[in-house]
């Protein structure tokens, strides 16, 4: 049943409709999930929760998975179910698509619209590195919300007017972990140079700087200098790039988006 339904999403994605479609938001199916990774009760949550978040966004953000992409790529899969299944706000048809496939444990990020603009190529690999920690390990649930938190974050953090991008993207260590790090840190450095301050207690001061030698100990035989010329040479490092890489779908519809395995 799983594999005539991936068969029937891959029809869709292909022959639904030669131009854009639209549906209404009763209509939309924010999950669906052909390759039956989730539990009934995972289902019903997270469909919830992305259709409660697209709804307050103004911004589609749906999860697609199939056993098979048949004979298309992850890309054009995406793009095209999204295309060609009514998702999508407004005229620029703003949102993503998350497309798990099992066979070949493919993965892609199509973004349409002001999700291009929300979600660079730098966001998508951020948001990426911390769901695929959770499909890597078959946790779909959890790697799907993870997703879809992300993207809520970077869609409300682009419309401050000023995007996660390379050079400016959330960071993974929060105030509080800093602050609780540091005042470990601080706390064994003090235990540690009490420590050795009552360790150095026993040593006599001497009246003298000549006391600390011991006579006889040293003894040069010989010296000399040698100088050598060392030849560096340095190169830039390469800046991660800013923006979205785009592409054109077979709808005609302009996309962004990042892929590959878990």
């Amino acid at each position: 049943m799983k594999k005539i339904l991936s068969v029937l999403i891959v029809l869709s994605a292909l022959f639904l409709c030669s131009a854009p479609a639209f549906a209404t938001e009763t209509e939309k199916e924010y999950v669906v999930d052909a390759a039956g990774l989730l539990s009934d009760a995972e289902y019903e949550e997270l469909s919830v929760d992305l259709a409660s978040k697209s709804k307050e966004l103004k911004f589609d953000i749906v999860v697609l998975t199939v056993e098979s992409l048949g004979d298309m790529s992850s890309m054009e899969l995406a793009d095209d179910y999204y295309d060609n299944n009514g998702y999508g706000y407004g005229d620029t048809r703003d949102g993503c698509l998350l497309l798990v496939s099992m066979e070949d444990r493919d993965w892609w990020l199509s973004t349409t619209g002001y999700g291009i603009t929300a979600l660079t190529d730098a966001g998508i690999d951020y948001i990426s590195d911390e769901f695929l920690e959770y499909l890597g390990d078959d946790e779909f649930y959890e790697g799907f919300t993870c997703y879809g938190d992300l993207v809520e974050d970077f869609v409300k953090q682009a419309r401050t007017g000023e995007p996660y991008d390379s050079g400016n993207l959330p960071k993974k260590f929060t105030i509080l972990i800093l602050a609780i790090a540091l005042g470990i840190g601080l706390v064994i450095a003090i235990v540690v140079i009490l420590i050795l301050q009552g360790q150095l207690k026993t040593v006599a001061k001497k009246a003298d700087a000549n006391d600390y030698l011991v006579q006889n100990s040293l003894n040069l035989t010989g010296q000399n200098e040698r100088f050598i010329t060392a030849v560096v040479s340095k190169s830039a490092r390469q800046k991660q790039s800013s923006g979205s890489s785009t592409h054109t779908g077979s709808s005609g519809t302009s996309h962004g988006g990042g892929g590959g395995k878990f």
